[in-house]
């Protein structure tokens, strides 16, 4: 994982517990002081392929975070 991808899912783990629901691309790019949402969209997808991140497509606020922990604890 790159550096930026673990930035962007730190960035939604701790909106989530703050605010009980997911950012926006818009508020995670506020959020790390990125500029463009397309760089955003590239993250959050490349962290979908690594199976941390659940995305609806046409849907708002549509991240669901992974828990892998139940899969690490089992393959130990």
């Amino acid at each position: 994982m790159s550096e930026k991808q673990k930035q962007v899912y730190e960035f939604i783990k701790q909106f989530m517990r703050l605010r009980g629901f997911t950012p926006s691309y818009a508020e995670i790019a506020q959020g790390l002081g990125m500029t463009s949402k397309s760089n955003i969209h590239r993250h959050v997808h490349a962290l979908k392929e690594r199976g941390l991140l659940k995305v609806h497509p046409h849907r708002c606020r549509s991240l669901m975070l992974i828990d892998n922990s139940v899969k690490t604890i089992l393959s130990l």
